[in-house]
């Protein structure tokens, strides 16, 4: 078992997403091969009802609103955790895509993570005495914003065209800027930045991850692939219904019922050939 005090040579991960970077795939990787990571690896992910769930949400909360009481939210669950991890004695690997807080497109966020100096700071104060190595990953921003926009229509309730969600976010930032600032808060020796386009097969997520949690090339190699990639954007019509819903103000239950049914069936959102065709051959 760890000890008590003065943690500073176990290994352990804090993977902060962030969201649309295939957190997602990456979940579900782990998952899928549980039992082959566990000799090697302790995986906390966000799964119903864990500690990590917990901190994810409450991290969210507190980046949009940061009360004492969510602060207190927020902490409790990062106490939670850290005393999961002491309980054990492997290599840690944390991985929740909320903890650097509300993304782009949410009520007020139009820079990149502007809570997560204050985030990263209560993450150390709180895991104490473990000393965690803080991993990010980022995407090329064209590509990025247009996943997160689709994200935000989808899950945040965003209401807004994608031209005004460009036009509010136009100077959101970059990612060496955010990475700059996380190596502010943190140290640069603690704080690792990875590209989603350096990963060399988009169906075993997170190569570069498990690489710095310590796995070797043998171990990677007998990991079962995931069987496609969860969590894929909305298509044009499916996200344009999305964003009609949101504009009327639904509340959040009854949006999260229609999102589910425009998820579960796509068809009634996408273009039909046939129909299309025997319009233009009546025409």
């Amino acid at each position: 078992m760890a000890a008590s005090t003065g943690i500073t040579d176990r290994r352990v991960i804090l993977h902060l997403g962030v969201q649309k970077t295939a957190s997602t795939a990456l979940h579900h990787f782990l998952k899928r091969n549980e039992e082959a990571l566990a000799p090697h690896l302790m995986v906390r992910t966000p799964r119903q009802g864990t500690p990590t769930q917990r901190m994810g949400r409450a991290a969210v909360d507190y980046s949009l609103e940061p009360t004492p009481e969510r602060e207190a939210a927020f902490v409790a669950c990062i106490r939670e955790l850290r005393d999961e991890i002491l309980a054990d004695d492997r290599p840690v690997l944390v991985s929740h895509e909320n903890l650097p807080g509300a993304m782009l497109g949410n009520p007020g966020v139009t820079t990149l993570y502007p809570m997560i100096g204050q985030l990263l700071a209560l993450l150390d104060a709180h895991l104490a005495p473990l000393v965690p190595h803080y991993v990010l990953y980022t995407r090329d921003m064209a590509a990025w914003k247009r996943s997160a926009y689709n994200q935000s229509v989808k899950t945040d309730g965003y209401p807004r065209s994608f031209e005004a969600f460009l036009t509010e976010t136009a100077e959101c930032g970059t990612w060496e800027g955010l990475s700059a600032r996380i190596a502010a808060q943190i140290g640069a020796s603690r704080f690792t930045r990875f590209r989603l386009e350096d990963e060399a097969d988009q169906l075993r997520p997170g190569q570069q991850l498990l690489t710095l949690a310590g796995l070797d090339a043998a171990t990677l190699a007998a990991l079962d692939p995931i069987a496609h990639r969860p969590n894929e954007s909305l298509a044009p019509g499916a996200l344009e219904f999305m964003r009609l819903v949101n504009e009327t103000g639904l509340a959040p239950g009854p949006r999260m019922k229609v999102m589910r049914l425009v998820m579960n069936n796509p068809a009634l959102f996408a273009p039909d050939p046939d129909r299309a065709q025997s319009r233009e051959a009546r025409t």
